[in-house]
Protein backbone atom coordinates (compact mmCIF):
# COMPACT_ATOMS: atom_id res chain seq x y z
CA UNK A 1 0.00 0.00 0.00
CA UNK A 2 1.43 3.60 -1.07
CA UNK A 3 0.40 7.28 -0.74
CA UNK A 4 -1.04 9.22 -3.97
CA UNK A 5 2.17 10.51 -4.88
CA UNK A 6 5.05 7.90 -2.89
CA UNK A 7 4.36 4.40 -4.30
CA UNK A 8 5.09 1.69 -1.64
CA UNK A 9 8.92 1.00 -2.19
CA UNK A 10 9.60 -2.88 -1.93
CA UNK A 11 13.65 -2.32 -1.68
CA UNK A 12 13.73 -0.36 0.83
CA UNK A 13 11.16 -0.43 2.89
CA UNK A 14 12.62 -3.62 4.58
CA UNK A 15 16.19 -1.94 4.42
CA UNK A 16 15.18 1.19 5.96
CA UNK A 17 12.46 0.23 8.09
CA UNK A 18 13.93 -3.23 9.74
CA UNK A 19 11.48 -4.67 12.09
CA UNK A 20 8.60 -2.33 11.40
CA UNK A 21 8.54 -3.42 7.82
CA UNK A 22 6.07 -5.64 8.48
CA UNK A 23 3.12 -3.45 10.49
CA UNK A 24 0.56 -1.46 8.63
CA UNK A 25 -0.36 1.82 9.13
CA UNK A 26 -2.10 1.60 12.27
CA UNK A 27 0.92 0.65 13.82
CA UNK A 28 3.01 3.19 12.21
CA UNK A 29 0.82 5.90 13.79
CA UNK A 30 0.68 4.48 16.78
CA UNK A 31 4.00 4.01 17.99
CA UNK A 32 5.54 7.54 16.71
CA UNK A 33 2.31 9.16 18.57
CA UNK A 34 2.76 6.95 21.63
CA UNK A 35 6.66 8.08 21.93
CA UNK A 36 6.36 11.50 20.86
CA UNK A 37 4.15 12.16 24.00
CA UNK A 38 6.19 10.24 25.91
CA UNK A 39 9.30 11.91 24.92
CA UNK A 40 7.35 15.42 25.46
CA UNK A 41 7.09 14.21 29.13
CA UNK A 42 10.76 13.45 29.93
CA UNK A 43 11.33 17.11 29.11
CA UNK A 44 8.76 18.02 31.56
CA UNK A 45 9.63 15.65 34.34
CA UNK A 46 13.31 16.96 33.35
CA UNK A 47 12.01 20.01 33.81
CA UNK A 48 10.40 19.87 36.89
CA UNK A 49 13.58 18.12 38.49
CA UNK A 50 15.79 20.60 37.65
CA UNK A 51 13.19 22.98 38.95
CA UNK A 52 12.52 21.64 41.70
CA UNK A 53 16.30 21.45 42.76
CA UNK A 54 17.10 25.26 41.86
CA UNK A 55 13.94 25.90 44.45
CA UNK A 56 15.87 24.26 47.35
CA UNK A 57 18.42 27.24 47.31
CA UNK A 58 15.66 29.89 48.54
CA UNK A 59 14.04 28.21 51.22
CA UNK A 60 15.19 29.73 54.63
CA UNK A 61 16.32 26.20 55.59
CA UNK A 62 19.07 26.05 52.95
CA UNK A 63 21.86 23.63 53.59
CA UNK A 64 25.13 23.25 50.77
CA UNK A 65 25.67 19.76 52.16
CA UNK A 66 21.81 18.49 51.01
CA UNK A 67 22.10 20.58 47.78
CA UNK A 68 25.25 18.96 47.05
CA UNK A 69 23.37 16.05 47.46
CA UNK A 70 20.11 16.75 45.35
CA UNK A 71 22.13 18.13 42.54
CA UNK A 72 23.87 14.81 41.91
CA UNK A 73 20.24 12.75 42.58
CA UNK A 74 18.66 15.23 39.96
CA UNK A 75 21.97 14.69 37.50
CA UNK A 76 21.29 11.10 37.97
CA UNK A 77 17.51 11.12 36.96
CA UNK A 78 17.86 13.55 34.36
CA UNK A 79 20.72 10.92 32.58
CA UNK A 80 18.29 8.05 33.16
CA UNK A 81 16.00 10.35 31.27
CA UNK A 82 17.88 11.28 28.62
CA UNK A 83 19.12 7.68 27.85
CA UNK A 84 15.50 6.48 27.56
CA UNK A 85 14.53 9.62 25.47
CA UNK A 86 17.08 8.45 23.34
CA UNK A 87 15.96 5.09 22.64
CA UNK A 88 12.07 6.59 21.92
CA UNK A 89 13.66 8.74 19.59
CA UNK A 90 15.78 5.83 17.62
CA UNK A 91 12.15 3.25 17.88
CA UNK A 92 10.38 6.89 16.60
CA UNK A 93 12.99 6.89 12.94
CA UNK A 94 12.31 3.28 12.35
CA UNK A 95 8.59 4.27 12.42
CA UNK A 96 8.78 7.46 10.46
CA UNK A 97 10.72 5.10 8.18
CA UNK A 98 8.35 2.74 7.22
CA UNK A 99 5.55 5.44 7.03
CA UNK A 100 8.04 6.78 4.30
CA UNK A 101 9.14 4.00 2.14
CA UNK A 102 6.02 1.10 3.34
CA UNK A 103 3.18 3.10 3.67
CA UNK A 104 4.43 5.58 1.08
CA UNK A 105 3.31 8.63 3.06
CA UNK A 106 2.97 11.62 0.50
CA UNK A 107 3.48 14.60 3.84
CA UNK A 108 6.36 13.18 5.31
CA UNK A 109 8.16 16.45 5.07
CA UNK A 110 5.85 17.92 7.79
CA UNK A 111 6.15 14.58 9.94
CA UNK A 112 10.27 15.08 9.83
CA UNK A 113 9.61 18.71 10.56
CA UNK A 114 8.25 18.15 13.75
CA UNK A 115 10.61 15.25 14.93
CA UNK A 116 13.67 17.31 14.16
CA UNK A 117 12.12 20.39 16.30
CA UNK A 118 10.27 19.03 19.12
CA UNK A 119 12.12 15.36 19.70
CA UNK A 120 15.47 15.66 18.63
CA UNK A 121 14.98 19.44 20.26
CA UNK A 122 13.71 17.86 23.16
CA UNK A 123 16.82 15.63 23.31
CA UNK A 124 19.37 18.31 23.40
CA UNK A 125 17.41 19.93 26.23
CA UNK A 126 17.25 17.53 28.56
CA UNK A 127 20.77 17.31 27.76
CA UNK A 128 21.06 20.87 28.47
CA UNK A 129 19.79 20.13 32.26
CA UNK A 130 22.16 17.48 32.41
CA UNK A 131 24.56 20.11 31.51
CA UNK A 132 23.41 22.80 34.01
CA UNK A 133 23.06 20.86 36.69
CA UNK A 134 26.94 19.57 36.40
CA UNK A 135 27.21 22.94 35.89
CA UNK A 136 26.13 23.89 39.46
CA UNK A 137 27.52 20.71 41.02
CA UNK A 138 31.23 21.49 39.77
CA UNK A 139 30.51 25.32 40.85
CA UNK A 140 31.06 26.44 37.08
CA UNK A 141 29.11 29.56 36.62
CA UNK A 142 26.36 29.07 33.62
CA UNK A 143 25.76 31.13 31.12
CA UNK A 144 23.56 33.91 31.49
CA UNK A 145 21.39 33.23 28.35
CA UNK A 146 20.47 29.50 28.47
CA UNK A 147 17.00 29.99 29.41
CA UNK A 148 16.59 32.95 27.22
CA UNK A 149 16.86 31.92 23.30
CA UNK A 150 12.89 31.67 22.92
CA UNK A 151 13.60 28.33 20.86
CA UNK A 152 10.42 26.11 20.53
CA UNK A 153 11.85 23.42 22.95
CA UNK A 154 12.12 26.24 26.03
CA UNK A 155 8.44 26.99 25.00
CA UNK A 156 7.33 23.41 25.54
CA UNK A 157 9.84 23.11 28.53
CA UNK A 158 7.44 26.47 29.96
CA UNK A 159 4.68 25.04 29.25
CA UNK A 160 5.12 22.12 31.11
CA UNK A 161 6.63 24.21 33.98
CA UNK A 162 2.96 26.34 34.08
CA UNK A 163 1.06 22.84 33.81
CA UNK A 164 2.94 21.81 36.82
CA UNK A 165 2.38 24.98 38.82
CA UNK A 166 -1.35 24.96 38.08
CA UNK A 167 -1.31 21.15 39.29
CA UNK A 168 0.68 22.15 42.84
CA UNK A 169 -1.93 25.04 43.32
CA UNK A 170 -4.58 22.85 42.89
CA UNK A 171 -3.07 20.12 45.44
CA UNK A 172 -2.65 22.82 47.53
CA UNK A 173 -5.96 24.57 47.67
CA UNK A 174 -7.47 20.65 47.78
CA UNK A 175 -5.27 19.71 50.74
CA UNK A 176 -6.27 23.48 52.77
CA UNK A 177 -9.99 22.76 52.07
CA UNK A 178 -9.41 19.31 53.47
CA UNK A 179 -7.65 20.13 56.19
CA UNK A 180 -10.19 22.86 56.83
CA UNK A 181 -12.90 20.49 56.58
CA UNK A 182 -11.56 17.97 58.78
CA UNK A 183 -10.68 21.00 61.68
CA UNK A 184 -13.95 21.96 61.39
CA UNK A 185 -15.41 18.53 62.09
CA UNK A 186 -12.75 18.03 64.83
CA UNK A 187 -13.76 21.74 66.29
CA UNK A 188 -17.89 20.22 66.07
CA UNK A 189 -16.58 17.36 67.93
CA UNK A 190 -14.19 19.11 70.39
CA UNK A 191 -17.47 21.31 71.67
CA UNK A 192 -20.29 18.80 71.76
CA UNK A 193 -17.73 16.51 73.71
CA UNK A 194 -16.53 19.88 76.18
CA UNK A 195 -20.27 20.75 76.31
CA UNK A 196 -21.18 17.03 77.38
CA UNK A 197 -18.07 16.98 80.04
CA UNK A 198 -19.16 20.03 81.13
CA UNK A 199 -22.56 19.19 81.81
CA UNK A 200 -21.78 15.70 83.37
CA UNK A 201 -19.17 17.55 85.53
CA UNK A 202 -22.17 20.48 86.41
CA UNK A 203 -24.19 18.16 87.58
CA UNK A 204 -21.80 15.81 89.33
CA UNK A 205 -20.91 19.35 91.85
CA UNK A 206 -24.21 20.57 91.84
CA UNK A 207 -25.34 18.75 94.78
CA UNK A 208 -22.19 19.49 96.53
CA UNK A 209 -22.83 24.07 95.43
CA UNK A 210 -24.45 24.58 98.50
CA UNK A 211 -22.05 22.84 100.88
CA UNK A 212 -18.98 24.20 99.72
CA UNK A 213 -18.24 27.23 101.51
CA UNK A 214 -15.88 29.86 99.86
CA UNK A 215 -15.60 32.51 102.45
CA UNK A 216 -15.17 29.48 105.17
CA UNK A 217 -12.07 28.48 103.23
CA UNK A 218 -10.74 31.76 102.83
CA UNK A 219 -10.93 31.97 106.30
CA UNK A 220 -9.66 28.92 107.07
CA UNK A 221 -6.08 30.05 106.01
CA UNK A 222 -6.08 27.76 103.29
CA UNK A 223 -4.93 29.09 99.46
CA UNK A 224 -7.76 28.46 96.65
CA UNK A 225 -6.14 28.46 92.90
CA UNK A 226 -8.61 29.16 89.88
CA UNK A 227 -8.76 29.48 86.11
CA UNK A 228 -9.58 31.94 84.22
CA UNK A 229 -9.72 33.36 80.50
CA UNK A 230 -7.46 36.25 79.47
CA UNK A 231 -7.84 35.82 75.67
CA UNK A 232 -4.37 35.56 74.96
CA UNK A 233 -3.27 38.69 77.41
CA UNK A 234 0.47 37.78 78.12
CA UNK A 235 0.29 40.36 81.26
CA UNK A 236 -1.36 38.08 83.51
CA UNK A 237 1.92 36.34 83.72
CA UNK A 238 3.54 38.86 85.34
CA UNK A 239 0.53 39.04 88.10
CA UNK A 240 1.89 38.20 91.78
CA UNK A 241 -0.87 35.60 91.92
CA UNK A 242 0.23 33.77 88.37
CA UNK A 243 0.87 30.13 88.99
CA UNK A 244 0.48 28.96 85.70
CA UNK A 245 -1.13 28.26 81.89
CA UNK A 246 -3.86 25.19 81.33
CA UNK A 247 -5.60 24.44 78.21
CA UNK A 248 -5.26 28.19 77.32
CA UNK A 249 -6.20 29.90 80.86
CA UNK A 250 -4.17 31.21 83.77
CA UNK A 251 -3.96 29.84 86.62
CA UNK A 252 -4.42 32.35 89.52
CA UNK A 253 -3.07 31.23 93.29
CA UNK A 254 -6.26 33.48 95.62
CA UNK A 255 -4.59 33.44 98.87
CA UNK A 256 -6.31 34.64 102.53
CA UNK A 257 -5.60 38.38 103.68
CA UNK A 258 -7.31 39.82 106.55
CA UNK A 259 -9.83 42.87 105.94
CA UNK A 260 -8.29 46.40 106.71
CA UNK A 261 -9.99 47.61 110.18
CA UNK A 262 -11.38 44.04 111.75
CA UNK A 263 -8.61 43.82 114.34
CA UNK A 264 -9.79 47.49 115.10
CA UNK A 265 -13.53 46.27 115.13
CA UNK A 266 -12.85 43.58 117.54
Amino acid sequence: MGGQFSPYDSLRCPHYAQFAADLDRVHFDGIYWTLFFLVIGTLFVSSWIYQSTMNYREKPGFCEDTFRKKLKTSLFWCTVLFLLAAVFLVIEVFALLALQFCDGEDLMSLYWATWTMLQLGSEIAILGIDLALWHHLSNVRSPLWALALGTPVLVVAGLGHLIHVALRAFYKKARARRQARKKRNDGTEDVDTSLSSSRCHSNSIKPNEKQFDFPGVLEAGKAMCFAMDVGGDERVKQWPSFVGMSDGRAIVQLTPCPVPGQNSRS
